[in-house]
């Protein structure tokens, strides 16, 4: 993992475009030791097949395209310009354009990962993996807060800070920015403080059946479905611990915070994508209701905000 991993762009319109990378398949060590018991153990994950992920979080100007041709009312917290990071985002808000996007440029997205194609978050495993690049360290610049500047924004003043530009910072050797604050990201998991204890050294690509499960669902299965989902990344306002690579939290789905944006996954799936207006998938066996919801606590970062009435 040692050059830039190849791009391909998908035109939204005639004035904006969304950049992606090709993440190979292979092996790597996810989650972490001595920071947090929801990160432990240490295990190794397999993610067998290559899939393309933004090379950035999705753009106040790219997440705009989706909003006007919908008629969708949406609001970003800091209106900075259109470069900045959508945010002020729920997971279904991020769902709903990943679905839109699989609708409106299925035949785009199935050209880029050969045919079966899905716009859809990615899963906490693959979001790590492309993170760390091959890496083993807290940021995939190293270790501690100085390497940690070099990739991102994080310890922003609670009254005065704000999302930045994105693509400003060191890329990963994959080509993708940003991975380390700026915005919290979504990926599509529902939340378990306790998944890692339960799986094998070796699991492959945890997450992805039951994704490709609750797509084919349909979106209105998705909306029904109530479990609490992952966050990645950290965020500008957050201190360095919650922007390493193994960092994880979560919040409601319809929940909303100022620094909660996204970035795109595409992936090659089991079966052709429907185009119908509220189904993209053909098989699967549901979005698993009635599985248990978190019991514990969001982060510090997001208790803090709460206290403040923010």
């Amino acid at each position: 993992m040692t050059a830039a991993a190849m791009r391909r762009v998908l035109v939204l319109n005639g004035r904006v475009e969304m950049a992606f990378r090709e993440i190979p398949a292979g092996r790597f060590r996810m989650g972490s030791r001595g920071y947090w018991a929801r990160e432990e153990p240490v295990h190794v994950v397999e993610i067998t097949a290559p899939f393309w992920l933004g090379e950035t979080p999705v753009t106040q100007a790219q997440f705009a395209v989706w909003t006007k041709a919908e008629g969708v009312d949406h609001k970003n917290h800091f209106e900075r310009g259109p470069d900045h990071p959508a945010e002020n985002m729920s997971w279904r808000d991020a769902m709903k354009y990943c679905a839109w996007l699989t609708q409106t440029r299925g035949a785009d997205v199935e050209a880029l990962v050969g045919g079966g194609g899905l716009a859809c978050l990615p899963t906490e495993a693959e979001w790590e993996y492309a993170c760390r690049a091959g890496t083993d360290t807290e940021h995939y610049t190293g270790d501690g807060k100085a390497a940690l500047a070099e990739a991102g924004w994080f310890d922003e003043d609670w009254d005065k800070g704000s999302t930045h530009p994105v693509a400003i910072r060191k890329p990963n050797v994959f080509g993708l920015f940003d991975m380390h604050g700026n915005v919290w990201e979504w990926c599509h998991d529902p939340w378990d403080a306790d998944a890692y204890r339960a799986r094998l050294d070796g699991i492959a690509d945890p997450g992805s059946a039951e994704r490709w499960g609750a797509w084919s669902s349909g979106l209105d299965a998705l909306e029904r479905d109530n479990r609490a989902r992952v966050l990645r990344g950290g965020s500008g306002l957050g201190g360095a611990g919650y922007c390493r690579s193994a960092s994880r939290d979560w919040f409601r789905p319809d929940d909303r915070d100022w620094y909660d944006g996204f970035r795109v996954c595409l992936v090659r799936g089991p079966a052709a994508v429907s185009r119908g207006a509220r189904s993209v998938g053909q098989r699967g066996s549901g979005a698993g209701a009635g599985r248990r919801r978190a019991r514990d606590e969001p982060g510090v970062e997001r208790r803090e905000r709460r206290k403040r009435g923010a």
